[in-house]
């Protein structure tokens, strides 16, 4: 009985041995398909599909990806992780819609007094100018060259007044920005809390 025992158990281990042997199929440089029961020792192009002893696909190959292919992945994983991450910002921060406008008020109120501060500054910086072109008006009324400290102030004077028009263009685009941002917030927020459909 422990002969037979044995004998069978044997049987086992080497039905179960080819069994689980394992055919390796790829296509080679020239792209002639080839088998063997070791994979190759290079890695070929289009990968190495492994076959059971019946012929059956074990495992297919992956398909090999471009840097292209590989980089524009990464990219929408990284997308994919920032959308993420927004909504749960978003679900942390706010629990109504409301909360979203209050908080877009909030931004604008603030961008809104650095435009009214910069009508200040124009508003000094522009009397200022009209100051200095009336000096440089007597110089040339009395065909007298302009002193070059004068030239210089009138100069720094039109630059202040440049720099102010630009900041002021750039806050009013500030708002533009903040109110789109928060109607899309507003929006995803809405659908985050009616929950999956």
């Amino acid at each position: 009985m422990n002969r037979l025992t044995l004998l069978m158990g044997t049987l086992l281990l080497v039905w179960a041995a080819s069994a689980e042997a394992v055919l390796y199929r790829w296509v080679d440089e020239n792209g002639n398909t080839q088998y063997s029961d070791k994979p190759p020792a290079n890695q070929p192009k289009g990968g190495v599909t492994e076959l059971d002893k019946r012929g059956i696909v074990r495992k297919t190959p992956q398909p090999q990806m471009s840097e292209e292919e590989r980089q524009r992945k990464q990219e929408a994983e990284r997308q994919a992780n920032e959308a993420r991450r927004r909504d749960r910002a978003l679900l942390q921060s706010f629990s109504r819609p409301e909360e979203v406008d209050l908080l877009r008020d909030q931004q604008i109120d603030a961008i809104q007094a650095s435009i009214q501060t910069n009508k200040i500054k124009r508003q000094n910086a522009s009397a200022k100018l009209d100051r200095l072109n009336e000096q440089a008006d007597r110089y040339t009324k009395r065909k007298k060259p302009l002193p070059t400290d004068l030239e210089t102030d009138i100069a720094l004077a039109q630059k202040e007044i440049g720099d102010i028009d630009l900041d002021t263009q750039k806050r009013q685009g500030e708002i533009v920005e903040v109110k789109k941002r928060a109607e899309a917030d507003k929006k995803r927020l809405q659908e985050l809390l009616a929950g999956p459909r």
